[in-house]
């Protein structure tokens, strides 16, 4: 849906997007507005439409789920009425030629929400433990409403209030970001002077600690999830630490421990937005897009970022307008369940129409006052418009690339993944992809042969079904480098159709089949990628395939080329190529490959991933290199950089690749054989 904005443009102080802070307003209005339709009779829900009732099969009763399904939608729209009411002073709303006491409804919608009694209570009714997120959502608002809301409330119902969201704490939670719900609702009763546990608080911040992976970066959990890296670092530890902080609910130390790792979290989070406003997405819960930006207003609010204000605002209005003019929002006004509009392929099983509004943490800018420097400074340059970067993180396995030229921004992951792998989820596809891109995105296609192959090296013993990377071992990483190995045929298993089951802390065993290991190493030169596969297979293996990157269409089919060692693809806008240096047979069939046209690719439409094949490998040890890239420049762009590479040498324990300007890079294979041990012992 496209928007039209009564607010002009102001392209002198944001020269990148035009983006100011009226226009901001605008939106959240407009946002709200769009919500009147769906309020509940008791305000304390919001019956947005949802066609799609994902969570019937995980929930006991689900016939009697209609106040389940109001419930996100209220909760996950109070930060958004919050922030608007307290940033503007403004709490009426003009719609439809009426004018709607959106404070009224505010309070009037938490007294039934919070009244064991009334049909709209939220609590534990659900045969679930979603309420105690919900409540710490809620918790939040009230907070940073406090002046209009809870200072409006009677002793009465500041008491009934007080009590239900103390209701949402001393259970047992899912052992991951849970604990910040938990310890933030304990954070605004002590905050509003009420009855809180300190001791469950302090637990909560002590396990959060544990999950610390480095540069600033959370996992989501403990590692027998997984290496769960993800961006809930952006919306939910770089979204409620702070808040802390800023309720002065935390001791010194504690807001010392949060400041500091945000503000190294911001110092390379910021590379990952692209000129365009998108950025590499990977890892779950996609629906909350916009809150990405959240840690960056977060650190201007508590007046710690390390960025510029100039840089921050055009960060947070670069993205939003990026979602804008991709059709984020349905005809309704409402946020679309996807990425780049409605693509349900792409949404976990615990989403419904309520959950994109956590997206609402995005607006955390309008408590900024109009006079403040984010408001006030000229718009900045992010920094992947300044220069090009290749910026390794080795603690959480990432490296981050920037083409200053094509504004994109690229991820290579060496580490990410989550043992929850299943047909409705594909968190294989989501976590553990060689690369994530943000102008390229990934296609989820899934069926009983496997994944799609892009930016995935797969194997087949039967040449039909491919197994892919589920489980990457870390090894090393360097300057512009990293190594990592996994086992493809004792990943996860892929859930029976059917199958239900579905816990935040359900364990999935792992198939004991070590019998093929492969050792990636991939080297960044000129923004592309360098990769090289040592295969060890004990068995048989009837084929091996490689993608690039997943190229997305509308309706004119991409036009293949198609030579000796290499396969591209464009679609009059950009394309995606692979290379092949060695090892494989050759380009896969290009007809076949644009065969599939399902809808599954996450910048929506279908898709098609230049790949290369390989074909029966004997027991024994084999070695794969390949060049991948993407270009925009014309049709004829890829030879240039195709053309990188101008030579590779394999001798025993190494393989030397030469480049075009006369420099070369050494993979070391010999030195990776001695971490044998550590990838059998950790995989």
């Amino acid at each position: 849906m496209d928007i039209t904005f009564k607010t002009p443009e102001d392209r002198v102080l944001s020269p990148y997007t035009g983006w100011d802070r009226a226009r901001w307003m605008e939106l959240a209005e407009r946002m709200i507005a769009a919500l009147q339709p769906y309020v509940t009779p008791g305000k304390g829900g919001m019956a947005l439409p949802n066609p799609v009732r994902w969570q019937d099969a995980y929930l006991p009763d689900p016939e009697n789920m209609q106040s389940f399904y109001w419930m996100e939608g209220f909760t996950r729209t109070r930060l958004l009425l919050a922030v608007y009411m307290t940033g503007t002073g403004r709490t009426t709303i003009t719609t439809n030629g009426s004018t709607v006491d959106i404070l009224d409804q505010f309070i009037e919608g938490l007294l039934s929400a919070s009244d064991p009694q009334h049909p709209e209570y939220i609590g534990d009714r659900y045969g679930n433990r979603q309420y105690i997120a919900e409540t710490s959502a809620v918790a939040l608002a009230v907070y940073l409403a406090r002046e209009l809301v809870w200072d409006k409330l009677t002793s009465a119902e500041r008491e009934q209030v007080s009590r239900w969201m103390l209701s949402a704490t001393g259970h047992s939670i899912p052992h991951n970001n849970w604990y910040l719900f938990v310890a933030n609702t304990h954070c605004v009763l002590k905050a509003l002077g009420e009855e809180h546990d300190p001791a469950e608080l302090e637990n909560c911040l002590a396990e959060v600690k544990a999950f610390y992976a480095g540069h600033g970066w959370f996992l989501d959990g403990d590692l027998n999830r997984g290496y769960s890296i993800e961006h809930y670092n952006a919306w939910g530890f770089h979204h409620f630490l702070p808040a802390f902080v800023l309720m002065n609910s935390v001791s010194q130390g504690w807001k010392s421990y949060i400041t500091d790792c945000l503000v190294e979290y911001l110092g390379n989070f910021k590379l990952f937005f692209a000129a365009n406003g998108a950025i590499p997405m990977w890892g779950r819960s996609w629906a909350y897009r916009p809150a990405l930006t959240a840690p960056f207003l977060w650190g201007e609010l508590l007046g710690v970022s390390p960025l510029s204000p100039g840089e921050s605002r055009r960060l947070a209005s670069g993205q939003m307008k990026y979602y804008l003019e991709h059709d984020y929002f349905q005809e309704n006004m409402t946020p679309t369940m996807g990425l780049v509009g409605e693509n349900l392929e792409l949404i976990e099983p615990y989403s419904q129409y309520g959950s994109p509004y956590w997206g609402s943490a995005a607006f955390l800018s309008l408590l900024l006052p109009p006079s403040h420097p984010f408001w006030t400074a000229e718009e900045e340059a992010l920094p992947v418009e300044r220069e090009d970067f290749s910026v390794s993180l080795p603690e959480i396995g990432l490296i981050v690339n920037g083409n200053h030229r094509t504004g994109e921004v690229q991820m290579i992951n060496h580490r990410a993944w989550h043992q929850k792998e299943g047909s409705q989820t594909k968190y294989a596809k989501k976590y553990t992809n060689f690369a994530y891109s943000s102008h390229f995105g990934i296609d989820l296609r899934r069926d009983e042969n496997g994944y799609n192959c892009d930016n995935m090296f797969s194997v087949s013993p039967d040449g039909l079904k491919h197994s892919q990377r589920i489980v990457p071992v870390f090894i090393r990483m360097d300057e512009n480098y990293g190594a990592s190995c996994h086992y493809p045929l004792s990943g996860f298993p892929f859930r029976e159709e059917g199958d239900h089951s579905y816990s935040a802390d359900e364990q999935v065993e792992v198939a004991e089949d070590r019998s093929v290991k492969i050792t990636t190493q991939i080297y960044v030169k000129d923004f592309c990628q360098i990769r090289v596969h040592v295969v060890e297979n004990e068995r048989e293996l009837a084929a091996v395939r490689e993608g690039g990157f997943a190229l997305n269409y509308a309706e004119a089919i991409p036009e293949a080329i198609v030579e000796e060692n290499l396969i591209a693809f464009w679609n009059g806008e950009r394309g995606s190529f692979i290379r092949s240096l060695s090892g494989f047979t050759g380009p896969a069939d290009a007809a076949v490959l644009l065969e599939n046209t399902e809808n599954h690719h996450t910048l929506g439409g279908p898709s098609v991933t230049p790949t290369l094949i390989g074909k029966g490998l004997q027991p024994g040890q084999h070695v794969f290199i390949s060049l991948s890239g993407t270009w925009f420049d014309s049709r004829g762009g890829y030879g240039e950089r195709a053309g990188l590479v101008e030579g590779v040498q394999l001798s025993p324990g190494q393989v030397t690749v030469g480049f075009r300007d006369g420099s070369e890079y050494v993979f070391t294979l010999q030195h990776l054989m001695d971490r044998i041990l550590l990838c059998r012992n950790s995989g």
